[in-house]
């Protein structure tokens, strides 16, 4: 069976990490052994549970008020929603997936042998779900929806109210809503709330990389109903043995800090957006939508900039890397990190002001 290349984990493979101002990452910078407070104490290197080590799931569960055996830990985000797809898909079926996206979320499914159809958030309206339009697009062929909130790579969330509508519409034609939440701990808007916080058809799928800085861990997790968990039983037979009890052990520290752990995020990217803000006023020919939170932001390009000329640009030139939108089916946007030091943004965003200068000369 051919596994179609997921195009932007490949490009992020080869240019992450080999340049002086990297803006292209989308984890909070990478929390030390130190700030967790780690000692060997913590370390645990027992049996494995293949579902996940029960404290985790305990703990993970308080969290979603659901029960433990609710949730499955699963190796990172992206292995969670590849488990939630296998568990809810059959070769034919029809997914709705938003648009932009992240790339995993289209490749996931279309190997599982399913039928894409899409529903588009638009920057001229916030990056947010258009309920109509989105009812217009389900039908009684959907078997699943695929979304993220926050939104990746806008960073834009969706209200409790609009996520239970969703919802709602999803059960009515029998389809579940599989929603990556990776950011969300990291929201600035009160009340955002994980989707399977709504009940059935709903599956959160989270992780400890983007918020939390650590990403080395590889661990994530996937919380749906009962049915749903059961399957995925069933699909990671095929897969693996379950987690490794030490990222486990060091994942539930993580959890028994979490208050804390999200605050520094937050603290860093709201300590950035304050730099962007300040550097988009001075650059009025690029466009933006405010993120709601998480660690990146999405900007617009000045016509007829092209994404990847001008990533390409900044990094052979300026050793700076961005990530052009065209790789989550958005061209003329580019998305940068929240998540990094204070002074690789600011040299980033000289270099892109300084690149912005070159292509308007050059035309």
């Amino acid at each position: 069976m051919a596994f179609h290349k997921i195009a932007y984990l490949e490009w992020a493979r080869r240019y992450m990490g080999t340049v002086r101002h990297d803006l292209a990452r989308s984890n909070i910078k990478t929390l030390s052994r130190d700030e967790l407070g780690i000692s060997i104490d913590h370390v645990d290197t027992g049996l494995v549970d293949e579902a996940g080590q029960p404290a985790l799931r305990k703990s993970l569960a308080g969290r979603y008020g659901i029960s433990p055996d609710r949730v499955f830990i699963s190796n990172g985000a992206t292995m969670g929603i590849f488990l939630a797809c296998a568990a809810s898909l059959e070769p034919g079926d029809e997914i709705l997936l938003e648009t932009p996206n992240y790339e995993p979320l289209y490749r996931i499914p279309q190997h599982l042998g399913a039928v894409i159809k899409t529903f588009e958030r638009r920057f001229d309206r916030g990056w947010q779900v258009d309920l109509e339009e989105f009812e217009r697009r389900v039908n009684r062929h959907t078997k699943a929806i695929l979304m993220t909130n926050l939104h990746n790579p806008s960073g834009v969330g969706t209200n409790p109210d609009k996520m239970l509508t969703i919802g709602q519409i999803a059960r009515d034609h029998g389809a579940r809503v599989i929603v990556s939440e990776v950011y969300l701990d990291a929201s600035f808007a009160p009340g955002l709330r994980p989707a399977v916080s709504f009940g059935d058809p709903m599956i959160s799928i989270g992780s400890l990389s983007k918020v939390y800085g650590l990403g080395g861990l590889r661990v994530g997790w996937v919380a749906a109903g009962e049915e749903v968990i059961h399957r995925i039983h069933e699909v990671q037979d095929y897969i693996a043995g379950g987690m490794s009890a030490p990222s486990q052990s060091l994942a539930l520290l993580a959890l028994s800090k979490a208050d804390a752990l999200t605050e520094r995020c937050k603290r860093i990217v709201q300590n950035n957006l304050k730099i962007l803000a300040d550097w988009l006023k001075r650059h009025p020919e690029f466009g933006w939508v405010e993120p709601e939170g998480g660690t990146v932001a999405l900007l617009r390009l000045p016509a007829p900039l092209d994404a990847m000329d001008l990533s390409n640009h900044l990094r052979e030139r300026h050793s700076t890397l961005v990530v052009p939108g065209d790789f989550f089916w958005l061209r003329g946007f580019i998305r940068i990190s929240l998540g990094i030091d204070e002074e690789v943004l600011r040299a980033g965003l000289k270099n892109l002001g300084s690149a912005l200068d070159h292509f308007t000369t050059r035309g």
